[in-house]
C-alpha cells in the first residue's frame, strides 16, 4: 500500500495511525528501503525504532538502518517535530512517514480548522478510521465531537454508525481519490455483523476503503 508513493506520506485520522507508521516503516525498510518516520505535531516514540534529534545525526543513522526516527522528545515524553524541513527529510530517505494528526487515543475525529498538519511537500494521504468504534456514541468515541455533530446534523448521545461517520468523512474533504481510507481495529472480518458495517460505511462513502487489521497485516479492498 505504501509502496507505490515515495515521498512524505501523511497519516491522519484516529485509531491506528501510530501503528501504521510503525508497521508500514518496517515493512518498507525489510524490503530495503530507507525510512524516516516523523510527526508534524506530536506522537508517542515508537519503540525499538532509533531516535534521531539533528540532520548529522539522522543521516549516520540512516547509513546503518533504514528505519530511523526524527524529532525532538518534550517534558510530557512525546515526540513534537523536527527542526529538519520535510522537504530535506525527502532527500535523505526512500520514504518519510508523517503523523500529521492528533486524536487523544480516541477512534474518531473530526478536525478543527488547524488540523491536520499536512507538510507542502507531502505526496500521499492515508485517513485511518476506527472502525471498532462504530455503535458507541458520538460521545464517547469522537475527538472533538462538538464539531463532528455540526458536520453531521447528529447529537452527542446518537450512535456512531458506519453510515454517520462517512458522512463526517466525506464532509471534511481531507481525502482526494488517490489517498487512502483504511477502516482499522476490523478484529473479526469472518463475523457477517462486522463485514457489514464495513461495507455500509464503504457504501455511503462512495469510494474504495480498506478495512481490516493494520497491526496484523489483514486489509481487504472493499466498495
Amino acid at each position: 500500500l505504501l509502496a507505490p508513493h515515495r515521498g512524505v506520506i501523511s497519516v491522519i485520522g484516529s485509531g491506528g495511525k501510530s501503528t501504521l507508521l510503525a508497521c508500514g516503516g518496517r515493512a518498507l525498510a525489510d524490503a530495503g528501503r530507507r525510512v524516516v518516520l516523523a510527526t508534524s505535531t506530536h506522537m508517542f516514540v515508537p519503540q525499538d525504532i532509533p531516535l534521531a534529534s539533528g540532520e548529522l545525526e539522522l543521516e549516520a543513522m540512516l547509513s546503518k538502518c533504514n528505519l530511523v526516527c526524527v524529532g525532538e522528545v518534550e517534558r510530557t515524553g512525546k515526540l513534537i517535530a523536527s527542526a529538519i524541513p520535510f522537504s530535506r527529510l525527502a532527500g535523505m530517505a526512500d520514504y518519510v512517514l508523517v503523523e500529521a494528526d492528533g486524536s487523544h487515543r480516541l477512534p474518531l475525529k473530526a478536525h478543527a480548522p488547524h488540523e491536520p498538519v499536512i507538510p507542502a511537500a507531502n505526496a500521499r494521504t492515508i485517513l485511518v478510521v476506527g472502525a471498532g468504534a462504530f455503535g458507541e456514541t458520538v460521545e464517547t468515541a469522537v475527538h472533538r465531537p462538538e464539531i463532528f455533530c455540526r458536520l453531521t446534523g447528529c447529537s452527542p448521545q446518537d450512535a456512531a454508525t458506519p453510515e454517520l461517520v462517512a458522512r463526517a468523512v466525506a464532509a471534511e474533504g481531507l481525502v482526494d481519490e488517490d489517498d487512502l481510507v483504511i477502516l482499522n481495529q476490523v478484529d473479526h472480518m469472518d463475523r457477517p455483523s462486522s463485514l457489514d458495517a464495513c461495507h455500509d460505511f464503504a457504501r455511503a462513502l462512495g469510494r474504495e476503503v480498506l478495512a481490516g487489521s493494520i497491526r496484523s497485516g489483514a486489509l481487504v479492498h472493499l466498495g
